[in-house]
Formats: structure tokens, C-alpha cells, sequence
């Protein structure tokens, strides 16, 4: 089977925004998306982590039965999604296993791994669970090595890097996707991790280097040094904070917002004194005017805080004096202006801001859709799409009920619908550009009972692929019950 045409689904739980992908990857591996979704989060999410699983679910399920209708006259409908998370519980833990074998050693095998790891699983974490385990490198008989299988050990130390998360989240996720969405969940995925893989090269990794995102709500900090991450860190203020500060100024949020991502600047100069931001009127008020310099220092302060913590964190990791790849930024906070000169002043001269991801993991056709404008708001899904292992689709239930309840029929639901087991042909042959695919949609609509309009004023993102698929598959021939799988 060619499991690099199977359809993956992922949504990200941020801040500022739920965002949800639905892709596949080509023969390439690469990642080409098929339908995006960027919602606010409308306050559901705080500092990463569901703070309103109602409001939360509400956006998440508007996410999920848009890209159902994506995938209307395919036979398939979505049966489980990924979840990629960035919250302020998330964080990275150094273990290590030793063992010792007498006489001249052991030849190590898969076997020896294997136990190794199952070591660490049994751990236990106060209020903590293991997210995932990261790939460890060894020292054996004193030497460094990246594998151990084919070696004759004497003396083996595995470090590993756990990634740990509060189990309480790891509840609500749980009961977010399975009791609200009525999904299975594949899989939880750390966004930083995800954002690594497809923004840094083996090779910056491998030289070290401190990955940095400013989110709305939480800063996080990814340190690596020959290849293997060496801490994970998520600092719970972002630039969200900036807007407050600024909200004190007796500016609306939403002003504040819109005044700090176009005029604004993180390092003030006398000659912004000669400059004046006129501040919108509201209810009871006039419209104001404010110097730049006194909104730039605002920034400016928080800014610097930011970066300091950074900073910070980067030497907690031990390998801060190594990280010959410096720094590198991605995320909204680094959008403000004159963001560079902020880092030079502090001594982060050897920095670069992500403009793009590694275009050899991922594919979208140009100038098709808003969201991939910036890489920053993608590319942690892109991320989690590159990373997610198990196809998301099921051969659709066309069978319903009228005569039942929502609740009836989820009590009485019948036996699991099958899973994918042969991908959905997305080939070349069967794509229109996005002009084409709107010129098609209003010719329909005209007789249909829809809006034209009201399709086109829809605040989401659509690619050329569209709902265009150039064979049906047959779903009672291709595909086995799990039970049959096993």
C-alpha cells in the first residue's frame, strides 16, 4: 500500500488561534495541504492550554466537519485527529540508564534497546505523563554514539529527553476529542518538536542552535546541540502581554492590538518624541494622541523581559557557549518592528528569523491561500502533519437514522466504521487552480439553494485540490477491519 498518499488531520490548540490542517504527503514526503482552518481562539485557550473546553470544542468541531464536506463524494470522513499542543506544562526532562555488563560485554541488539526504553516508560512522574520519549544517544565504553545495536557494550549510558505534560491536560484533550468531537484521538504532539522538524536542518541542529518562538501567550525555547534537543522550555508570557501593557495606556484591546503589529517598534529613539499615534475615540472618550517614544518604550520594556528570559533559559541548557547555529526566531512576537536591533542591543548578534519552512517537507501550490503567507502561524501543524504516522479517514457511514435522537444514536452506534487502508487519489490529473474552482462553485450554485455570496464571504481556506478526487475507491474491496488487521 502507499502510505505516502494517506490523509492526515491535525489541530493545533494556540492561544490566539485553533488551527487545523487536512493533508496528505506526496511521493516525496512531502506535506501538501488539501484544506486550512484558522479560527481565534476567542479566550478558550490560555497560555496554551484549554481554559473553556466548550467554547473550545465548538471551534474545534466547526474545524473538523469543514474538512468533512472537503472530503464529500471521497467515501471517507474523518475518524480521528492529531492534537499538537505549546502549553506552559510542557517541558523536556534529562534520563539516564546505565548498565553495566561483566566479562568482555554484550553484543547489543534491538532487543537491548528495546529494554532500555521500557525502563524509562516505567517511570512515574508526580501529576506529570510522558508525552513522548525522543530518540536517546549513548555513551558506550565512554564514547559517544548515536546507536548501540551491532556494538559490543561493556558499559552503556542512554540519555534520553522526556517530553512531560500535566496529566490533568492530558484529560481534557482526551475528552475533547473523544466525548465532544466523538473522534479517536491518534495522537498528541509537542507543536515545538513538530516546528523543529520541518523549520531546522540536521545539519544547524547537529551544530547546535536555540529555536525561539514568541506566541501570543507563551514563549517557547527548544535548545539542540548534535542533533538531540537538550531542553525544552515554555516561559508563559508573549505578546499578548505587550497589548496589555498597552491596554493601560486607556487603549481598547483590540486597538492596542492593531496599533502594536503596524506602528509600533521594540526599541525606542529620541526622535520618536517628534511622533504622535492617534489612539481611536470609544464610547465616552475622544480621540487621543500619544507619542510614539512613550508607546515604544511600553513595548520596549516588555520586549526586553521577553528576551532576557530567554536568554536565560539558553544558558540553563548547559550548551549555550556551543550553539554555533545561534538563535532563531519564528512566531508572531517577532513581527514587531526593529525586532533585529532589540537583539543586537542585547547581545544577540548571531540570529536569524524563520522566513520560510524546508520547502523539500512541504508543497503548496503559490499564491493559493492567506494562511501560508506566513510561516510562522504553519508552520508547527505543517509540523505535526510531517510527524503524524497513522491515516485520519474512515469509509463513510452513509446510513442514518431519522428516527433517533443525536444522543439515541450515539448510544446505539453500530460497529466501528472501517478504517482507511488505501489513500485517496490526489494526483495532478485531478486538480483545477483556485480561479477554476470558483468559476465551477458559482455555475452550481446558481441552481442550487445556496448563496453564491454567502460561499464566497465564508472566512476559509481552501486549495486547489478542493473536494476534487479522480476515482472513487471501493471501500468494501480495499479495506479490512481492524480486528482482521491485528
Amino acid at each position: 500500500m502507499d502510505t505516502n498518499k494517506l490523509v492526515y488531520v491535525a489541530l493545533e490548540l494556540g492561544s490566539s488561534h485553533l488551527s487545523g490542517l487536512l493533508a496528505y504527503k506526496d511521493a516525496l514526503g512531502r506535506v501538501v495541504p488539501m484544506a486550512s482552518r484558522r479560527v481565534e481562539s476567542k479566550g478558550s485557550i490560555v497560555h496554551g492550554t484549554i481554559y473553556n473546553i466548550d467554547a473550545a470544542s465548538a471551534i474545534a468541531k466547526e474545524i473538523i466537519k469543514d474538512f468533512d464536506r472537503e472530503l464529500e463524494g471521497s467515501g471517507y470522513s474523518i475518524s480521528q485527529v492529531y492534537i499538537s499542543i505549546d502549553c506552559r506544562s510542557l517541558h523536556s526532562l534529562r534520563h539516564i540508564v546505565s548498565h553495566s555488563y561483566g566479562g568482555d560485554g554484550i553484543l547489543a541488539t534491538e532487543e537491548h534497546v528495546k529494554e532500555l526504553e521500557e525502563e524509562v516508560l516505567k517511570e512515574q512522574f508526580d501529576g506529570y505523563e510522558i508525552l513522548s520519549v525522543l530518540p536517546p544517544y549513548y555513551y558506550v565504553n565512554g564514547r559517544r554514539e548515536n546507536s548501540i545495536v551491532g556494538m559490543l557494550c561493556r558499559e552503556v549510558r542512554a540519555y534520553y529527553t522526556l517530553l512531560l505534560v500535566r496529566k490533568t491536560y492530558v484529560r481534557l484533550i482526551t475528552d475533547l476529542v473523544e466525548k465532544r468531537l466523538r473522534l479517536k484521538l491518534a495522537g498528541i504532539l509537542a507543536a515545538p518538536i513538530c516546528e523543529a522538524q520541518v523549520i531546522l536542518s540536521p545539519g544547524i541542529r547537529q551544530m547546535g542552535c536555540a529555536l525561539v518562538n514568541i506566541g501570543a501567550d507563551c514563549t517557547t525555547v527548544s535548545v539542540y546541540k548534535e542533533d538531540a534537543l537538550e531542553l525544552l522550555r515554555v516561559y508563559p508570557v508573549g505578546g499578548n502581554a505587550v497589548t496589555s501593557d498597552l491596554s493601560t495606556l486607556h487603549i481598547l484591546r483590540e486597538d492596542a492590538e492593531e496599533i502594536k503589529c503596524s506602528q509600533l517598534s521594540t526599541v525606542s529613539e529620541m526622535k520618536d518624541g517628534d511622533y504622535f499615534v492617534e489612539i481611536p475615540s470609544f464610547i465616552g472618550k475622544e480621540p487621543q494622541q500619544i507619542r510614539l517614544l512613550d508607546l515604544n518604550r511600553c513595548v520596549q520594556a516588555r520586549m526586553k523581559e521577553i528576551i532576557a528570559n530567554v536568554q536565560a533559559l539558553v544558558e540553563s541548557s548547559g550548551v549555550a557557549n556551543r550553539i554555533d547555529g545561534g538563535y532563531i526566531f519564528t512566531g508572531g512576537g517577532c513581527l514587531i518592528g526593529r525586532f533585529n536591533r532589540l537583539l543586537k542591543d542585547m547581545g544577540i548578534d548571531d540570529s536569524i528569523q524563520i522566513t520560510s519552512v524546508n520547502d523539500k517537507l512541504f508543497f503548496a501550490e503559490p499564491n493559493t491561500d492567506e494562511f501560508f503567507a506566513n510561516p510562522s502561524q504553519y508552520a508547527s501543524i505543517v509540523g505535526a502533519i510531517y510527524c503524524a504516522t497513522k491515516g485520519c479517514l474512515e469509509v463513510a457511514n452513509t446510513v442514518f437514522s431519522t428516527s433517533l435522537t443525536q444522543e439515541e444514536e450515539f448510544e446505539n452506534e453500530p460497529s466501528k466504521p472501517l478504517q482507511q487502508e488505501e489513500p485517496l487519489n490526489v494526483s495532478a490529473e485531478g486538480r483545477t487552480t483556485r480561479r477554476e474552482e470558483y468559476t465551477r462553485e458559482e455555475e452550481e450554485d446558481s441552481n442550487s439553494k445556496f448563496d453564491p455570496t454567502t460561499r464566497r464571504d465564508e472566512k476559509k481556506n481552501k486549495f486547489s485540490i478542493g473536494k476534487v478526487f479522480k476515482d472513487f475507491l471501493d471501500a468494501a474491496s480495499n479495506t479490512q477491519p481492524e480486528d482482521e488487521e491485528e
